[in-house]
């Protein structure tokens, strides 16, 4: 497998993109125009830039590690430490497996074909439809849905065996995992190279890690996260406690890297909202909808994307 086509250069595809790229793999990267397509190459950049200098700083923080021990490197040592932990990221290299295309037909070879298009059910039917009368019969399509139905989508493809979710998290280049859920219709050759695919792919810090799951509204990781935070809401709404407080509870209680009122104003709040709504009525009153959240995304306090959430944050 050698073309992968990309739909939708936003923060989650580019990023995805980005992750393919940085694996060897061309990445053939669509969206509406080329101004969005253009976009996501410079949020590419960005990252690689990112981890570059991210990189740089680890021999630095090993030295000083290992000198707190009292331990006195020697110069060779030193080198060593230089030698193994940074390097240069081949930035150019990988940007240039980045292809921008305007015409769903460039995607016709496609080995893989993911989408990571607005979050609606419809937007994706006709998305999946559309891509009908473009991909070959061996290509195969996956989603990056955190919630919504494949075997719906896969229903309006041609080749419907073909269809599957991966859901990559967010960000892909510092997040390993990625849940493989197929539609009913999915075949299990589908299933299978997807899986292989993803399993031999590796991150910016770790290997990837695919696990399957069914179609269940928010499968594995956002049923559990979601409820999390909306239960973290329910805390607050009841003055049990504040914001500042369940965060810090719940990352030196639980160890989480990021307290749920955080990681709500991360991913957006407005994503939260719509995913409670999905989860509400495929699971009834144990997702029930606080009035607080309702009211914030109305307010258009969505979180670091708006400069303010449950936390204000400067532009």
């Amino acid at each position: 497998m050698e073309k992968i086509g990309i739909i939708g250069a936003g923060a989650m595809g580019s990023s995805i993109a980005e992750v393919f790229a940085y694996n060897g793999y061309d990445v053939y990267l669509k969206d509406q125009n080329m101004d969005l397509v253009n976009r996501g190459i410079s949020n590419i950049k960005r990252i690689l830039t990112d981890f570059q200098s991210y990189v740089n700083t680890l021999p630095d923080k090993e030295i000083k590690r290992i000198e707190k021990l009292g331990i006195k490197l020697s110069d060779e040592q030193v080198n060593a430490v230089n030698k193994n932990l940074g390097g240069d990221i081949k930035i150019e290299e990988i940007i240039s497996h980045i292809k921008p295309v305007d015409d769903y037909n460039k995607l016709n070879d496609a080995d893989l074909v993911i989408e990571a298009v607005f979050e609606k059910q419809e937007i994706k039917n006709d998305l999946f439809k559309e891509l009908s009368k473009h991909l070959n019969e061996n290509t195969i399509l996956a989603s990056n849905t955190s919630s919504l139905s494949i075997t719906e989508m896969a229903s309006y493809y041609k080749k419907p065996e073909n269809a599957l979710i991966t859901h990559f998290f967010n960000p892909p280049y510092t997040l390993p995992l990625v849940e493989i859920v197929p539609a009913i219709q999915s075949s299990g050759s589908t299933v299978d190279k997807a899986y292989n695919i993803i399993s031999k792919m590796k991150n910016h810090r770790d290997h990837m890690v695919p696990v399957k799951a069914k179609e269940r509204a928010g499968f594995i990781v956002n049923r559990i996260l979601i409820q999390i935070i909306n239960e973290a809401i329910k805390i607050s709404e009841e003055n049990i406690a504040d914001e500042k407080s369940i965060d810090i509870a719940m990352k030196k209680g639980a160890g989480f890297p990021m307290g749920p009122f955080e990681l709500g104003d991360y991913v957006g709040l407005d994503i939260v909202y719509d995913v409670l709504k999905t989860f509400n009525k495929v699971y009834g009153d144990k997702f029930l909808i606080p009035e607080r959240l309702k009211n914030m995304v109305i307010a258009g306090y969505l979180g670091r994307k708006t400069g303010r959430g449950f936390y204000e944050y400067k532009k």
